[in-house]
């Protein structure tokens, strides 16, 4: 509703005082009140109705319109019954303020001019009506749209589109995501065209596990019909997601168990194949096992559950261990290039991890019978995902054939002790001296131990290097024309490189 609505309504009466040029204002929502300063009461956008109980001169016309405007009010309606009309001083407070005011005639109780607005501003139940009795997304979606003349979607903050009643172009997507991520909601988000955001209620952490409507239009441009519509598609989105995250935890119940069973050696992999039918994955066919952890078990409980439904495989996540374990189920080849998919989801969800660092791990495909060996192969590629620089990182399985997969497994407190001893005296020394040995050594380990392109990339003479490298031997009592001191040396120095601040 506008607030030219109200003016033009001849059975309101209503008397405009100042600001008739903002006949475009939306009004979303009324609240009455005489009190001086309603400010904790009000959440913008409502046309406050006021007796003006409170008024005993320009001071309080002051106060009053003050708190008003800095509440984000749509305007002031001033009944007349006990003054007679509206002051002059509260007239001059609302032109200061630039703050729409109206008089209410004295034929024209609040209770009418509410019922009038309110009407308006939510004239639709049928929508909380049909998804109490089973309507589906997809039809509470179409229902929201026939009603706001505006196409509609739900999307994850993981970046899938939950349910939309129209093809949403990809910049569109891309749009809404970064918008959703950086404030408040409702918000527009802007590219070829403008899309509102809605809130969807979600106690859900992180953010990235959460979703959002989103829908054709501008919110400054809103009425309060289209606020009171999506306010309700809200409500029902919230409430259909409350039912996709009851399934999801019931599924997730019946292969908890068997999983950790399963590790401890105490179950077979024919139980949980079981179990994996019981939860509706066929356990005959190829999975791949996925490892997540955002620093607390139940967290990554929720956003694997997210993000596994983001990739549109069968999948069943539960949590295990310290962080979180999902099954995933499909042909051979949809599989192979389920980590490339994990990678660009993560990417999507980035923005709203809110601080949480983000590991991932991915087995290789396998079946059921070996599912066992999958878990394990999901959990060491998880643990080198938290050994790598980054906020959220992916890695899959042929990254474990290597010597990081040793380094990830390594006891804090065993790394921390083997870097120390091959390289504390080398760091000591070049804090002391300012040298750069450390970097020094490092190049001459990644150029294989060739002198003379490592003293072309530290842009010195080779002479120069030598003197280093022996100054190097000569402070840690290792030769590195040896084969395992270079070795050891290297593992020292990717320790250093890939284990965060502190441990």
């Amino acid at each position: 509703m506008l607030l030219g609505d109200l003016l033009a309504d001849p059975e309101l009466g209503l008397v405009p005082l100042h600001g008739a040029d903002r006949a475009d204002r939306p009004v979303r929502g009324v609240y009455i009140t005489d009190l001086i300063d309603p400010r904790r009461y009000l959440n913008g956008g409502e046309l406050v109705l006021s007796g003006l109980m409170w008024h005993n001169g320009p001071a309080d016309s002051e106060r009053f319109v003050a708190a008003l405007v800095d509440a984000g009010v749509a305007a002031l309606a001033a009944g007349t019954a006990r003054l007679g009309h509206a002051p002059p001083d509260l007239v001059e407070a609302c032109r200061r303020h630039d703050l729409p005011v109206v008089e209410v005639p004295l034929t024209v109780s609040f209770n009418t001019l509410a019922d009038r607005i309110q009407r308006r501003a939510a004239p639709r139940r049928e929508l909380v009506a049909a998804v109490a009795a089973g309507a589906d997304l997809d039809q509470a979606l179409r229902m929201a749209a026939d009603e706001l003349g505006a196409e509609c979607w739900v999307l994850s903050a993981a970046g899938w589109i939950v349910g939309g009643t129209a093809e949403l172009p990809e910049d569109a997507r891309r749009a809404a995501l970064r918008e959703f991520a950086t404030g408040r909601l409702p918000r527009t988000a802007r590219s070829d065209g403008a899309h509102v955001l809605w809130p969807v209620e979600s106690d859900a952490v992180p953010r990235a596990a959460r979703w959002f409507v989103l829908a054709d239009g501008a919110y400054d441009e809103w009425d309060a019909e289209r606020v009171a519509i999506a306010t309700d598609l809200g409500t029902v989105v919230a409430l259909l997601r409350a039912r996709v995250d009851e399934a999801r935890r019931i599924a997730g119940r019946s292969v908890e168990a068997a999983l950790r069973r399963l590790l401890d050696g105490t179950s077979t992999p024919a139980e949980v194949a079981a179990r994996l039918e019981t939860a509706g994955l066929p356990a005959g066919d190829p999975l791949r096992a996925v490892a997540l952890d955002v620093g607390d078990v139940v967290e990554s409980t929720t956003l694997l559950r997210e993000i596994a439904a983001a990739t549109g495989m069968a999948s069943v996540t539960a949590p295990l261990g310290d962080g979180a374990t999902a099954l995933f189920v499909d042909d051979e080849e949809h599989l192979a290039q389920l980590d490339v998919q994990l990678g660009r989801i993560v990417a999507d969800a980035e923005p709203c991890l809110d601080g949480r660092n983000l590991a991932v791990g991915v087995s290789d495909i396998t079946r059921a019978t070996a599912l066992r060996g999958a878990l394990e192969e999901a959990g060491y590629a998880r643990r080198l995902a938290q050994r790598k620089r980054g906020r959220a990182v992916v890695v899959a399985a042929a990254e474990l054939a290597s010597h990081e997969v040793l380094l990830a497994s390594t006891p804090d407190e065993l790394r921390r002790s083997y870097r120390e001893r091959l390289l504390a005296d080398l760091i000591a020394y070049d804090d002391v001296h300012h040298s750069d040995l450390v970097r020094t050594l490092r190049t001459f380990l990644d150029c294989s131990g060739s002198w003379s392109r490592c003293a072309k990339r530290l842009h010195v003479h080779v002479n120069t290097l030598r003197y280093r490298i022996q100054r190097v031997e000569e402070i840690t009592g290792r030769d590195l024309s040896e084969f395992p001191s270079r070795v050891d040396f290297y593992l020292a120095l990717e320790l250093d490189r890939t284990t965060p601040p502190g441990r």
